[in-house]
């Protein structure tokens, strides 16, 4: 499934959520295979050492006060594991069986599990021998280890898995939203289609008719120049609906050779003189740059960016534009001092016909222009990013690659 561009963040985060809950079950598995396995291998380290004491006790056999040691009836199964000694009541060693290497070192060096008990045998008025049994768990240790490498290599070989499920879980879950989003696209372009023949003749029957002052009484003429200016905006919005329609289509052979800073200084020497009248300071800092893309929309991002730092900028205010060469592209940012826009609106800011409040609702444009930007900005790779603080102003910053990806063969026109 190819979704639209603007759907693939909820593709990545619905695949992310299948991932991270799978993960968790899986951790969740793991870890209780390995408390399980360390409690198993304790126990029946535990059960050894008991069955050596019990073992170690029955061999010693009190014959006229004297303590003899059978150890040929203790079976030593692991002798490089396994040990037990035998001290006298004076704490002499009588005998010992097995590795004595266990007991030299301090139970805290070295890994093991050891018991001392004393030997009661009747008609002794006090024990005369006791016992201690251990057990190393190096190889408790071992079988564990291995456990734990093959749970982690299933755990990496399932995670792979379900990534690779999870996304196709994820087309799944959103083929029919993209099916309904592309109607709801097509709609929206086939409308504004339609719509541009019936407005284009509405405008021009109305400055005809304007053109034409004979018979036209003041109130006439006041009602054909609202017709004229009502047609007009719903041109522009039309324009722009079909612009953000294309906006989700591939660039394919739109490709040319951009020069970033003769597109950046056409924008804002076309915009000095809106700048000038509303008593606004525009200053550029220009870059030598040169991407790849569509002139026309590239022109669009920049003069949206432009035209909407001025239209939120009040009279002695302060516009700058300034651009910054990068090595896989370029960067534009575009800062005002203005209003300035409220940190829980700035997700918002992008969406289409979106108005913060009710002054940016009588500013007379059509809630397209960062949704437009953004969009345009997407289908050459990039992205408009937007910071803002109440009554001090907004950066607004767009990154464009020098190239986009999956680019065709290049090629400039005059004047690109």
């Amino acid at each position: 499934m190819n979704a639209p561009a603007f759907m693939r963040p909820l593709k990545t985060s619905v695949t992310v959520s299948y991932l991270t809950a799978f993960a968790v079950v899986l951790l969740i598995f793991a870890l209780a295979v390995h408390v399980a396995f360390s409690l198993e291998l304790r126990l029946e380290t535990t059960s050894r050492v008991d069955a050596l004491i019990e073992g170690g006790k029955e061999a010693v056999e009190l014959k006229h006060g004297r303590v003899k040691i059978d150890d040929d009836s203790i079976q030593i199964t692991a002798p490089a594991n396994e040990t037990v000694i035998w001290y006298d009541a004076a704490g002499r060693t009588l005998d010992r069986i097995g590795s004595p290497n266990l007991l030299q070192a301090s139970a805290g060096t070295l890994a093991q599990r050891r018991v001392a008990a004393p030997v009661v045998k009747a008609g002794a008025a006090r024990a005369p021998a006791s016992i201690v049994a251990a057990v190393g768990l190096g190889p408790s240790e071992n079988i564990l280890r291995r456990v734990d490498v093959g749970l982690l290599i299933g755990l990496i070989v399932s995670l792979f898995a379900a990534g690779i499920g999870g996304s196709i879980l994820a087309n799944r879950a959103l083929e029919r939203v993209v099916a309904t989003v592309r109607t709801l696209r097509d709609f929206t372009a086939d409308a504004a289609h339609e719509l541009r023949g019936p407005l284009t003749a509405l405008s021009s029957n109305a400055a005809a008719s304007l053109r034409d002052p004979a018979g036209l009484t003041p109130a006439h003429r006041k009602r054909f120049e609202t017709i004229a200016s009502t047609a007009s905006a719903m041109g522009r919005t039309v324009e722009d609906l079909l612009l953000l329609a294309r906006a989700e289509t591939p660039l394919g052979r739109e490709l040319f050779a951009v020069d970033v800073a003769e597109r950046i200084g056409g924008v804002v020497d076309s915009r000095r003189s809106l700048a000038q009248e509303r008593r606004i300071s525009l200053e550029l800092r220009s870059c030598p740059a040169r991407v790849y893309g569509n002139p026309a929309e590239i022109d669009r991002i920049f003069g949206n960016l432009v035209d909407n730092a001025l239209r939120y900028t009040p009279a002695g205010g302060l516009v700058e534009v300034e651009c910054a060469a990068e090595r896989n592209g370029v960067t534009l940012r575009v800062k005002d001092t203005g209003i300035g826009i409220s940190p829980v609106d700035i997700p918002r800011i992008f969406d289409r016909f979106w108005r913060a409040d009710a002054v940016r609702g009588r500013d007379g444009g059509t809630g397209l222009g960062l949704a437009i930007a953004r969009a345009l900005a997407r289908r050459h790779g990039g992205d408009v990013r937007a910071q803002s603080e109440p009554e001090r102003g907004s950066e607004f910053s767009v990154w464009l690659p020098a190239r986009p990806p999956r680019s065709p063969v290049d090629r400039s026109p005059a004047g690109a």
